[in-house]
């Protein structure tokens, strides 16, 4: 792919992984996140790194245009309320991101890193800000954008080998 593919999240856990796969693969990454240190410690130089909160569309825009694609990776608060909670950035964050892409006019595939339960109301994950519901909320939000995409409800993850390891085709 010659336009960059913006990994949201990019250096938290499962960020990591998605963007050390594209740069083997020989993409350009645009690493997006919201703490320079972080990218700092766990970010390959390879990546460019741009500095955007999920939570301010005003920081969106620079870091997104031109990208031929979007990985949202972005690790949840667990705040019932507020800025860390799973509502705004499960949900308002996945939506930030997508009108920004609609406002450019971008037709740019997003993929969205999800999770296996969040039909599951009962489920205990959703006793930490309604962390599921908030999840569903967001990959409702992307099936109605009208853009192409793709949601991934991982189980599990762990990084030993065989075990979760993330391909991406």
């Amino acid at each position: 792919m010659d336009s960059p593919i913006a990994v949201i999240g990019g250096t938290g856990r499962v960020g990591r992984l998605v963007t050390r796969q594209l740069l083997a693969r020989g993409e350009t990454v645009r690493v997006i996140g919201r703490s320079t240190q972080r990218a700092r410690r766990h970010m390959p130089a390879q990546a460019q790194y741009f500095t955007a909160d999920v939570r301010d569309p005003g920081t969106l825009r620079t870091p997104l245009h031109g990208c031929a694609a979007v990985v949202y990776a972005v690790e949840p608060g667990t705040d019932a309320a507020g800025p860390d909670s799973p509502e705004s950035t499960l949900h308002g964050g996945v939506r930030h991101v997508l009108d920004t892409l609609g406002a450019a006019g971008a037709d740019r595939h997003f993929v969205l890193v999800s999770q296996r339960h969040v039909t599951r109301r009962d489920h205990p994950m959703n006793a930490y800000g309604r962390m599921l519901d908030w999840r569903l909320a967001g990959e409702d939000a992307v099936r109605s954008s009208g853009l192409p995409y793709t949601v991934i409800r991982p189980g599990w993850l762990t990084d030993e080998p065989g075990h979760g390891v993330l391909h991406l085709e």
